[in-house]
């Protein structure tokens, strides 16, 4: 990792924090890189449970990928930028344990699609939720990453953002589902989601992360290999055990 992004462990969760504020944390492709990576890590070590996301600086979640890196484009190089970003963002939604974006200020652009690949979502009051491309720099998306905000938000109010470049403020972003929560103390907000995720079955978690991305792929869904892998586990015996014996259980993820 570099210093504009830095990772934490504390606990069970892994900590990826876009570290630069004097730029509203907009991303460098070294950046999306290290978010690639931070991703494999989460799920190679059983003992972190969560990804949890987060600006540094208190005005931004991330603002955008940095606009230096667009001079001298051609057709082509929006081909291959479009496409590494969803290669990083496909990694980021396949991640297998639960992703916390906390979002405190300004959440843009490609900053939106991150957040928007997270599984919870919580946000202090002053934060807003743009795409603004249609009066700034007249680039696009793929695809892929409208599908995205499209899930996110629903078609209507993506296109009214997309189209008017307008932003949605933290409280229609909460109405609309986008997120869990706005709380004045995000810090605390955002510890007592983690811990209540942290706390949570990892099989059960795993399955309703892997389930959601079957459905979203259209089509019946074959979930017998899902169902079976937690009904069959370790976890779900001693659970039940721990039900009718009224012991608290330990989860361990098998």
């Amino acid at each position: 990792m570099t210093d504009h992004l830095l990772t934490e462990v504390r606990g069970a969760a892994l900590h990826v924090t876009f570290n630069r504020p004097e730029a509203r944390n907009a991303m460098t492709f070294e950046m999306y890189q290290g978010l690639a990576e931070a991703c494999e890590r989460v799920d190679a070590d059983a003992a972190l449970r969560v990804l949890v996301l987060r600006g540094a600086g208190g005005r931004a979640f991330v603002a955008g990928t940095d606009i230096a890196q667009f001079r001298g484009f051609t057709g082509e190089d929006g081909i291959e930028y479009e496409k590494k970003i969803d290669e990083v963002l496909g990694v980021l939604a396949a991640v297998d344990k639960p992703v916390i974006a906390v979002i405190d200020g300004h959440c843009v652009g490609g900053g939106l699609g991150i957040a928007s690949c997270a599984d919870v979502r919580v946000a202090s009051p002053n934060a807003s939720f743009s795409v603004p491309i249609a009066k700034t720099l007249g680039n696009t998306l793929s695809a892929n990453t409208l599908r995205r905000l499209v899930r996110a938000f629903g078609e209507p109010r993506t296109a009214s953002m997309l189209l008017t470049a307008r932003r949605v403020d933290a409280q229609e972003a909460l109405l609309s589902g986008f997120l869990t929560d706005v709380a004045e103390d995000l810090d605390e907000a955002a510890e007592t989601l983690v811990e209540r995720v942290a706390g949570g079955a990892p099989l059960t978690q795993w399955s309703i992360k892997e389930n959601l991305r079957r459905l979203q792929a259209g089509g019946e869904v074959d979930d017998a290999d899902v169902v079976s892998a937690v009904y069959g586990s370790e976890d779900f015996a001693a659970a039940v055990e721990a039900f009718l014996s009224k012991t608290p259980m330990e989860w361990t993820g098998k």
